[in-house]
């Protein structure tokens, strides 16, 4: 494990039960509210993959696990990051909270041991995901979004579940990658990832 995720670890004993080990790492970190954030993102892709024939089992521990990179500071993310070899972009530069996918991919290796393709692609790009999407990459995706608090969701979430329960999964996900496209200006940084992501939907879907 590189030694700049040792802090971050440091007194925490493993009990070998994956979805006890992360729960314990969020609590350490005082980020119970994260993780339940990540168990209603479990049990939301886990009925996605069931319903749209992908890996429950995979997407399920995808959910556990994808915001597991929130546990370290955004001060520190940038820093983080660059001692893990991670690239970095300008907008994850001038936004660092957006590193928080690519952190959870190389958390879930080096902490966890996981190192399966499928499950590590979707945590890497499940706020953002990106042109070579896969079916497990759109799962976690929208499961993430179905996910958040009721109380502050946004309109379009429920456009989104409306879809996901009509069987159309690239049309949900378009609800919201249209939803980000048209308050662009207002928004600090639109990561790249996502404007490659929409363009690849648009000709797949038009």
């Amino acid at each position: 494990m590189n030694p700049v995720l040792h802090h971050y670890i440091a007194e925490f004993e493993f009990s070998g039960e994956l979805f006890l080990d992360i729960e314990k790492l969020f609590n350490k970190h005082n980020a119970e509210a994260t993780w339940i954030h990540c168990t209603r993102v479990a049990h939301e892709s886990k009925a996605l993959a069931l319903q749209f024939h992908a890996d429950p089992f995979i997407a399920e521990r995808a959910g556990w696990l994808h915001d597991i990179g929130t546990i370290i500071p955004n001060e520190d993310k940038v820093a983080v990051a660059r001692a893990l070899h991670i690239p970095i972009i300008e907008e994850e530069l001038a936004f660092p909270y957006i590193l928080h996918q690519k952190l959870s991919r190389e958390m879930t290796i080096q902490i966890f041991g996981l190192t399966d393709s499928m499950l590590l692609n979707a945590i890497e790009c499940h706020t953002t995901l990106w042109k070579s999407m896969s079916l497990m990459d759109k799962i976690l995706f929208i499961g993430d979004k179905l996910s958040w608090d009721q109380a502050h969701a946004a309109p379009f979430v429920q456009e989104i579940r409306k879809n996901v329960n009509d069987h159309l999964l690239d049309e949900a996900i378009m609800i919201y990658l249209n939803h980000v496209w048209s308050n662009k200006e207002k928004m600090k940084v639109v990561h790249p990832w996502l404007l490659e992501a929409r363009q690849s939907l648009l000709k797949a879907l038009f």
